[in-house]
C-alpha cells in the first residue's frame, strides 16, 4: 500500500508539470475548473478527488472519481477509487449513498467492500454492523490496514478501548505513513485523558497528510490553545472555506484568548454552515456573554435550547444571560436545570454560587457553594466561591481554609488572586 500511494503521488506530480491538475492546496476555483474536465489518468482522478472531497466539493469529487472507473479496471488503484468515492459520501453525510457505492466493489474487491461496508455503517455510529464487516475483511487478508482501522473504531464505540487502541496500533505497524489509524488513536486516546501521547498521534497524523482538514481541527483541539492552535485551523479553513467544524474551533480558541469579537465573528461562520449545530449555538452565546451582551446571549442559548432542550453549556448560558439581565430568580431555576443537564461538570453550580453572591442572595450561594465543594472536592474553582461566600459574611476560619484548598486544588483558578484574598483575611 507504501508503494502504490508513493507510485500515485508521482503520477499526480507528474501531471501538475503537464497543467492536467491543480495541486493540493489550489484554489477553490482551481480545483472546480479541473473537475469539469477530468483526467483521463486514472492515477490523477484519485489524487484530483481527494483534493475536491478534503476542499467540501463532494459532488465534484464523486464525478471525478467515477469517471476513472472503466479505465481503472481491476486492482488497487480500482479499489481506491471506489474506497474514496464511498468515503466522500461519507464526508458529506450520506450514508445510503455510501453504501449504495460499496456496491460498486463487486467483482473488484471482497475485502474492500467489507471495508467500504463498515465506515458506511460508522457514519451513523453503527458498531454491531461495522464490526462483522471488519472481521469478515480480515478473515480473508488479516493484515488489511483498513480493516484493522474500521476495527478499531467500532470497538471504541463499543466501550472497549483496550482492544479499540490495539487494533489501531496494528494499523499503524501495517502502514505508517497513512493518517487514519494515528487520527483515530489520537481521538480516543484524546478521550481517555491522554493527553501525550494522543496530541503526538495527531502530530503523525497531520505530518502524514497535511492537507486533510479534519486532521488539522482536531490536532487544533489536542495543543493548548494558542497561536499553534490558530495556524492550524486557518490552514484547514484554506483548504475548506465553509468548514464549519474549523471556524467554531477558532471561535473556542480566540475566546480563550480573550478576543470575543474575533471570536463571534468565527462562530458565526460557522452557524451559516450548519444553523442546527446546538454546540456552536451555545458557544456563541458564551461569546456574547463575553461580550457584555446579556440579550443577544439569551437569544442565542434559547435558540440552541430548542434544537437540543436538554444542552448543559446552552442552559448554563441561558442562566448567566438571566443573572446578567438582573432576573436572577429565573437565573436560579435554570441553573439548577443546567447541573441537572451535566452532572458530570461543576460549572453550572459554580456560576450560580458567583451570580448569587453578586445579587446579594447569600444562602442561596452558600447553598450552591457546598455542594459544589461536596460534589467536586478536587476542583480549585468550587473552593474559591465558597470562600467568597464566606468572606462576604466575614467568616474568616472558612474562607481561608476554602482559599488554601482553591490553591491545592484543580482547575483554573487565578493563583495570584486567591492569595491575595487569602492574605487580605490577616
Amino acid at each position: 500500500m507504501l508503494v502504490f500511494r508513493c507510485l500515485v503521488a508521482v503520477a499526480f506530480g507528474t501531471a501538475l508539470l503537464g497543467g492536467a491538475a491543480p495541486a493540493a492546496g489550489e484554489s477553490i476555483e482551481s480545483l472546480k475548473t479541473a473537475a469539469k474536465k477530468p483526467p483521463k489518468a486514472p492515477e490523477q482522478a484519485l489524487e484530483l478527488g481527494r483534493a475536491l472531497r478534503r476542499a467540501g466539493l463532494f459532488n465534484d469529487a464523486v464525478r471525478v472519481l467515477r469517471s476513472s472507473y472503466a479505465r481503472a479496471g481491476a486492482g488497487e488503484l480500482a479499489e481506491r477509487l471506489r474506497l474514496e468515492a464511498a468515503r466522500t459520501y461519507i464526508a458529506a453525510d450520506q450514508q445510503k449513498l455510501a453504501r449504495r457505492e460499496c456496491g460498486s466493489f463487486k467483482g473488484i474487491s471482497r475485502i474492500k467492500q467489507q471495508v467500504c461496508i463498515g465506515e458506511a455503517a460508522l457514519l451513523w455510529r453503527r458498531a454491531s454492523l461495522a464490526l462483522p464487516a471488519a472481521e469478515r475483511a480480515l478473515e480473508l487478508s488479516a493484515r488489511d490496514y483498513d480493516a484493522l482501522v474500521v476495527k478499531g473504531r467500532a470497538l471504541q464505540l463499543m466501550g472497549k478501548a483496550s482492544e479499540a487502541e490495539a487494533a489501531l496500533r496494528e494499523a499503524i505497524a501495517v502502514d505508517p505513513s497513512a493518517f487514519e489509524a494515528p487520527r483515530y488513536l489520537g481521538e480516543l486516546l484524546q478521550l481517555a485523558g491522554r493527553k501525550a501521547d494522543a496530541t503526538a498521534l495527531l502530530r503523525k497524523a497531520e505530518a502524514n497528510a497535511p492537507q486533510e482538514p479534519e486532521v488539522l481541527v482536531l490536532l487544533a483541539g489536542a495543543v493548548t490553545p494558542g497561536n499553534e492552535a490558530l495556524k492550524l485551523l486557518e490552514r484547514a479553513i484554506a483548504i475548506r472555506p465553509d468548514y464549519g467544524a474549523a471556524h467554531a474551533s477558532m471561535g473556542r480558541v480566540l475566546a480563550q484568548q480573550k478576543q470575543p469579537a474575533r471570536a463571534a465573528r468565527a462562530l458565526e461562520k460557522a452557524i451559516l454552515t450548519n444553523p442546527k449545530n446546538a454546540d456552536w449555538r451555545a458557544a456563541l452565546a458564551r461569546v456574547r456573554l463575553d461580550q457584555g451582551d446579556a440579550a443577544s446571549a439569551l437569544a442565542e442559548a434559547r435558540r440552541a435550547l430548542k434544537l437540543v432542550a436538554n444542552h448543559g453549556p446552552a442552559k448554563l448560558a441561558e442562566a448567566d444571560a438571566l443573572a446578567a439581565s438582573g432576573d436572577i430568580d429565573m437565573a436560579i431555576e435554570a441553573y439548577e436545570a443546567a447541573y441537572g443537564y451535566s452532572r458530570m461538570e461543576p460549572a453550572a453550580l459554580v456560576h450560580a454560587a458567583r451570580s448569587c453572591l453578586s445579587h446579594k442572595r447569600p444562602t442561596t450561594a452558600q447553598a450552591f457553594a457546598e455542594r459544589a465543594t461536596q460534589s467536586f472536592p478536587k476542583w480549585g474553582p468550587a473552593w474559591e466561591v465558597l470562600g467568597d461566600v464566606a468572606r462576604a459574611s466575614n467568616d474568616k476560619p472558612v474562607a481561608r481554609d476554602a482559599y488554601k484548598k482553591a490553591l491545592a486544588g484543580e482547575g483554573p483558578v487565578d493563583r495570584a488572586a486567591v492569595q491575595k484574598k487569602l492574605s487580605s483575611l490577616n
